[in-house]
């Protein structure tokens, strides 16, 4: 870890450098060894207080803390022991949280497995008859569209049926390609 001293109207002794890196060290534990982290620390002197402000960037996250005291060191001293306890609040989301980087603009993998209509993969439906796999299929256009439009979604899509709202009467239909290459629609009657 490497570790930078600014020192503003007080310094910081050799004995209290090595006495922090051990303090540092044990930062690093938490947040993982293997981990390259970069701490800046400046100590500032005003009237008879000193102040300690350590900034530590850790995997693209900057984490800042700060102590005061009379004392250089003391001051330094607290500002670490609250540095150790953001680090362990935050390792979970520093360390552990790696989140799966989508491109800009498109959905989220529920959104995007909603409009696709991936319940269309799901497991076979109990038991099979007559050597027929049934597998249920809750894909549902999310918003009304006219016929063209369905149809327009079945060439897009390469499927062979869509299930949407229509438009216009607002029924729930069923716009099927045939073997012969020929669309068939089918309405409910309510």
């Amino acid at each position: 870890m490497m570790v930078h001293y600014t020192g503003r109207q007080v310094d910081i002794s050799d004995q209290d450098k090595d006495k922090a890196s051990k303090k540092f060290e044990k930062i690093q534990r938490i947040l993982g060894a293997n981990q390259s982290l970069d701490a800046h620390v400046v100590l500032s002197k005003q009237r008879h207080m000193c102040e300690a402000e350590v900034t530590l960037h850790a995997l693209h996250h900057t984490l800042v803390v700060t102590g005061s005291n009379a004392d250089a060191f003391a001051a330094l001293s607290q500002a670490l022991t609250k540095l150790e306890k953001q680090a362990t609040r935050n390792k979970h989301k520093l360390v552990d949280g790696k989140r799966v980087e989508r491109q800009r603009g498109e959905p989220a993998p529920v959104v995007a497995a909603a409009l696709n209509g991936a319940a269309d993969h799901e497991p076979p439906v109990e038991g099979e008859q007559d050597g027929l796999a049934v597998i249920r299929s809750v894909a549902v256009e999310p918003k009304p569209i006219s016929l063209e439009e369905a149809r327009m979604h079945l060439e897009d899509r390469d499927r062979d049926q869509i299930t949407y709202r229509d438009l216009e009467s607002g029924r729930l239909c069923v716009l099927l390609r045939r073997r012969d290459g020929g669309l068939e629609l089918v309405e409910t009657s309510a």
